[in-house]
């Protein structure tokens, strides 16, 4: 059966009309589904921040001795003065206070500094701005020593930031100094 140029035309008609019919109709259908599925999402809370999970990269300095321990003292008892020195990116959105240091074995808790891109001075007070790039130390006393005078100790670190996230390196080596 050969189609002559008006039933060609009447097909091609009727086949845009049914589609934009279609679009219309879905398209009113997605939004109605979008503003029915709004309701049961969490509405945000104003004026509340999103909280990151992940805040920064932490690597050690790569000099020689940027991982050190020494047995030093707390009082009259001998303790194991651990100090390391990294570097830190922060990644986040926000500018990045650092609170602290953790240990995971033996548990401990240590001080965290950072210093300050336009001086020498380490502070747990200086900001890491977004994007920033700086260096960090941390140091614990841990009483009593693990480990014994020439050895060398091994542990994880976790780096803790404003938002309570913990920043973890495994498996670093301090030799004895």
């Amino acid at each position: 059966m050969p189609f002559d140029l008006q039933s060609v035309q009447v097909v091609v008609a009727v086949t845009i009309s049914v589609l934009t019919i279609l679009g219309t109709i879905f398209g009113w259908f997605g939004k109605a589904w979008h503003c029915a599925s709004s309701f049961f999402k969490p509405k945000p809370l104003m004026g509340v921040i999103d909280v990151p999970s992940k805040t920064m990269i932490l690597i050690p300095v790569a000099h020689q001795n940027s991982l050190w321990w020494h047995m030093g003292a707390m009082g009259d008892q001998p303790a194991m003065q651990i100090v390391g020195d990294l570097n830190v990116t922060n990644i986040s959105k926000y500018g990045i206070f650092v609170m602290g240091a953790k240990l995971r074995k033996p548990k401990a808790i240590g001080h965290a500094m950072v210093r300050a891109h336009d001086s020498k001075i380490y502070s747990s007070k200086n900001i890491i701005p977004q994007g920033g790039v700086s260096d960090l130390r941390f140091d614990f006393f841990v009483q009593p020593p693990v480990c014994e005078i020439g050895q060398s100790f091994k542990t994880d670190v976790a780096i803790i930031d404003q938002f309570g996230n913990e920043h973890w390196l495994n498996g670093l080596e301090f030799p004895y100094l």
